[in-house]
């Protein structure tokens, strides 16, 4: 039997990469500098200044005064999926009906998968770990003192990712109609110089109550590669009289040490 492999239509694959990029919490600290150097090893660019410094002589220094450095990292999960189509006519209805069923696979499974982990990592990589019982009389405190350390760290506003009951609590603490306290919608709004997000309970964590993150993606850095996409016609492979689609896609969360402080998390005892 021949082993026939079909390069996957390249406008098909740039769809499956759109959901990617659109569909998940994770996708806003995407880095898409990052350089693949093997199937889950990439090398990750940072840019630093040898000063800063204003002097009384030249200004600031702009000669020999900016280097760019790589750091590899292994990246930890590495998922495969594959998919039966019905034999039909053409390669390009197959391709169309696998796409459909990637994309949807994608979000419903994939997706959520990353999210799940990215949540996990950005709570375990936290500078710190408040252990509060929320309620609407302390809820304004302790994302008060989330902003405090970033305000410590040198940084400025963020995403807010809050459980139902955590968000329930907020919104019960701000009196819209007599104070600045900006109004708070049920998916996404913002309250105190952060973008707040609702997030299921089974993706931000267990018992989390919140994550804040500050510094974008110079804190956390998410990379996801859509490595392997093939095409096989019917009669070049095992699985019977159909088109097979086969995906791989390798991905992680990275976060610095020295980045740390751009995490906080409220984590309430079980």
């Amino acid at each position: 039997m021949a082993n026939t492999i079909n390069k996957y239509p390249e406008v098909f694959a740039k769809t499956l990469d759109e959901v990617l990029t659109t569909s998940s919490f994770a996708a806003r600290y995407s880095d898409a500098a990052a350089e693949f150097v093997n199937a889950k090893t990439v090398n990750v660019p940072d840019i630093s200044f040898s000063s800063d410094a204003v002097n009384d002589y030249d200004g600031f220094k702009t000669t020999n005064d900016v280097t760019l450095s790589y750091t590899s990292y292994t990246l930890d999960h590495d998922k495969q999926a594959s998919f039966n189509i019905d034999a039909v006519q053409d390669i390009d209805t197959a391709s169309v009906l696998s796409t459909q069923a990637a994309s949807e696979y994608q979000r419903t499974v994939f997706i959520p998968a990353v999210d799940k982990d990215f949540f996990k990592v950005a709570a375990a990589k936290a500078k710190t770990t408040a252990t509060e019982a929320l309620t609407k009389e302390n809820i304004k405190q302790q994302i008060r003192k989330a902003r405090s350390q970033f305000t410590e760290a040198g940084l400025v506003g963020g995403d807010l990712y809050m459980s139902s009951t955590a968000l329930a609590c907020l919104e019960d603490a701000v009196e819209r109609q007599f104070s600045n306290d900006t109004n708070i919608t049920d998916t996404v709004g913002s309250y105190d110089g952060f973008t707040v997000f609702e997030v299921p309970q089974a993706l931000l964590g267990e018992n989390v109550d919140f994550i804040v993150v500050s510094g974008g993606n110079k804190t956390l850095r998410y990379i996801v590669k859509r490595a392997v996409a093939y095409l096989f016609a019917p009669g070049t492979h095992p699985n019977g009289d159909c088109w097979l689609s086969q995906f791989r896609w390798v991905y992680g969360t990275i976060v610095k040490k020295n980045k740390q402080a751009g995490i906080y998390v409220n984590k309430h005892n079980g």
